[in-house]
């Protein structure tokens, strides 16, 4: 059982470490564009998610660590194949992420994100 333990907060502190180093090589923020061209573009503070999140995976899903790409490339603009649209995907993963939030400090309505 203490071997159990001992490997168990190894994993725990490689996974945690991986994390971090990941989230230190984020850049500060991505410009997302609003590709509908209805709203402004989302200055989208992404070193903070990462180093909040510390699980690149959790946007990132498809992608191995390390090898993120950018969303719009398996998002399009429109429904092409399975992945859901640009647009959905950003609205369903930011909102709802943000309407969990404890604090309610992060944006769930459009001009909090959309400056004008």
């Amino acid at each position: 059982m203490k071997k159990f333990a001992m490997l168990l907060a190894v994993v725990m502190v490689a996974v945690f470490s991986a994390g971090v180093i990941v989230a230190g090589n984020a850049p500060d923020t991505v410009t997302i564009k609003d590709v509908q061209k209805s709203r402004t573009a989302v200055a989208f503070p992404h070193k903070a998610h990462a180093e909040r999140i510390k699980n690149c995976a959790e946007c990132h899903h498809k992608d191995a660590a390390g090898k993120e790409q950018k969303c719009f490339n398996c998002h399009k603009a429109e429904k092409k194949g399975e992945a859901v649209a640009f647009k959905d995907a950003m609205h369903t993963k930011c909102q709802g992420c943000h309407k969990k939030d404890a604090t309610k400090k992060a944006p769930t309505k459009c001009d909090g994100c959309h400056k004008k």
